[in-house]
C-alpha cells in the first residue's frame, strides 16, 4: 500500500515537470512562430511562469501562465496604453461558479448566450462591442475564459497550460484593443 501511494506520488510528481515543460515548449513555440521575445521561467519564485513578451503598435502585451484554484490557466495582459482602459469583467458562460450574480445582457442574443457580463460602466460596453466577433471565436476554442479590466492592466485567461496559437493570436487582439481604447476620467467642463 505505501509502496503504491510513493509510486503515484511520484508519478504525479512526473507529470506535472512533464506538463509544465511541455507547457513552456509551447509557449517558446508560440514565441518563435511569431517573432516574439520568449523569457523562459526564472529558477526562483518557485513556480514562476515562462512569458511571450512583445510590443505591437507601441502596446506591451505578454503571455505567461498562472494557477487559480489549482488549475493552470494561460492569461495575455497588457497595461493601458494611457489614461485609463474600460472597466469591465466578462466570464465565459457557465465556466464559473458566481453566487448572487447580476450579469448584464449586451443584446447580442449569441454573444450573451457564451458569456457572462458581470459588471462595467455603459460607456465602456462599445469597447466590449469591438471585439464581439473576437469573442465568440475564443468562445468556441477554449474552455474558461475569464475577461478582467480594470481599467489599468487588461487580461484574458483561459483553463490549461497550451493553447493553439490561434487562440493566443485572438486573446492578444482582444487585449491590445481594450487596452489601447483611452476613456477619459471624466466630462469636459
Amino acid at each position: 500500500m505505501l509502496a503504491g501511494t510513493f509510486a503515484l506520488a511520484g508519478w504525479s510528481a512526473t507529470s506535472h515537470v512533464q506538463r509544465r515543460h511541455a507547457a513552456s515548449r509551447a509557449l517558446e513555440r508560440y514565441a518563435r512562430s511569431r517573432g516574439l521575445l520568449f523569457v523562459p521561467a526564472p529558477a526562483r519564485p518557485r513556480g514562476a511562469s515562462p512569458r511571450v513578451v512583445s510590443a505591437e503598435d507601441e502596446m506591451r502585451w505578454e503571455v505567461d501562465l498562472f494557477r487559480l484554484g489549482g488549475v493552470v490557466r494561460t492569461r495575455v495582459l497588457a497595461p493601458a496604453r494611457s489614461g485609463r482602459s474600460p472597466t469591465l469583467s466578462l466570464l465565459q458562460r457557465d465556466a464559473f461558479e458566481i453566487p448572487n450574480a447580476a450579469p448584464v445582457a449586451l443584446g447580442n442574443e449569441t454573444f450573451d448566450r457564451a458569456y457572462t457580463v458581470m459588471n462595467g460602466a455603459i460607456e465602456d460596453f462599445e469597447a466590449l462591442r469591438d471585439v464581439m466577433p473576437t469573442l465568440l471565436v475564443l468562445a468556441r476554442r477554449a474552455e474558461g475564459i475569464w475577461l478582467s479590466s480594470d481599467g489599468a492592466n487588461v487580461a484574458l485567461s483561459w483553463r490549461g497550460a497550451e493553447g493553439p496559437p490561434l487562440v493566443i493570436d485572438s486573446a492578444r487582439d482582444v487585449v491590445v484593443h481594450l487596452a489601447g481604447r483611452h476613456r477619459a476620467q471624466s466630462a469636459y467642463r
